[in-house]
């Protein structure tokens, strides 16, 4: 896990809120073991080869809490391969589900935007909405010119699943770290504002903890505005905001350079996770789709 080289996590805090709320349209399902998990997965014909080939949608599940024993005895347990599997069909969901949320915001914020330069009224729902989006992503405080228009675009967008999935590989060590089984902490992100401690502060970057969140879908959200509004990633931002002009997918292969300054390992970091995407023939998700339905919230007991 790369924890101890992370850089600069100034949005997290205000990011423990997202997702914190479920949708209406969702359903808790009780799963007692990982071996029932396994019979969860393949008795609802779930594969993720499909998910790849595209000829299967990402069905909308997500796990609400990373046990302590996947990381104590579980996964210690596992054969690599069934270990990989396991996580990859508790990841790749995460993944999709909250980019989704994303793209719906992105729809609500075109929305907006094309009601305001039409000279129409915004409602106090809208305002308030627009206004709490700004702060979120760094842009509050400013007018919504058209400079504001482009930049919150550039922000609000989607990170490849392919990506996401890589770094949460990278970062939780297949979701065994202890900030993972302690705080469903997915990405190491850093906070000054409480979290989990280390068990080797380094004394030169502060009283830092690894934040802790409510659910690892929230985790996943944090980190997608982390990188979506974190000076250190406008060249990442940049590059997306080019293949959105040109009228291109959103991949890994193009976006993961703007990744140097996640850790202090630099090109060297971006070379792991290109190895993790390559390895695991990771690259096909960018292409997927999402699911339609309601979420279904997966507890492991």
């Amino acid at each position: 896990m790369n924890m101890s080289k992370r850089l600069g996590s100034g949005v997290v805090m205000c990011a423990l809120l997202l997702g914190a709320a479920l949708p209406l349209r969702a359903e808790t399902i009780t799963i007692r073991n990982f071996d029932d998990f396994a019979s969860f997965f393949k008795r609802n014909g779930y594969s993720i080869p499909k998910w790849k080939s595209g000829t299967q949608d990402v069905p909308p599940y997500t796990i609400l809490d990373i046990p302590e024993e996947w990381r104590k005895k579980v996964a210690p347990e596992m054969p690599v391969a069934e270990k990989k599997r396991t996580f990859f069909r508790l990841a790749i969901p995460l993944a999709f589900v909250a980019n989704h949320a994303l793209k719906e915001d992105r729809k609500k914020l075109t929305s907006i935007e094309k009601d305001q330069k039409a000279g129409e009224d915004l409602s106090s729902h809208d305002k308030k909405w627009l206004a709490e989006q700004a702060e979120n992503y760094g842009l509050a405080g400013g007018d919504t010119g058209d400079s504001f228009w482009r930049e919150i675009k550039k922000r609000m967008d989607i990170v490849p699943p392919s990506l996401i999935v890589a770094q949460m590989v990278d970062e939780s060590g297949w979701g065994t770290s202890r900030f993972a089984a302690e705080g469903n902490a997915l990405f190491g992100q850093w906070s000054y504002k409480g979290g989990i401690k280390p068990k080797e502060q380094r004394k030169s970057k502060g009283n830092y903890s690894v934040a802790a969140f409510k659910t690892p879908l929230a985790s996943v959200r944090a980190y997608l505005l982390y990188l979506n509004s974190h000076v250190s990633y406008a060249d990442f931002r940049d590059r997306r905001a080019t293949l959105r002009a040109d009228w291109k997918a959103i991949t890994s292969s193009d976006l993961v350079g703007g990744l140097n300054k996640y850790s202090e390992r630099g090109e060297a970091y971006v070379k792991d996770i290109s190895n993790i995407i390559r390895r695991n023939q990771l690259s096909p998700l960018d292409h997927a789709k999402l699911a339609d339905g309601k979420i279904m919230y997966l507890v492991l007991k």
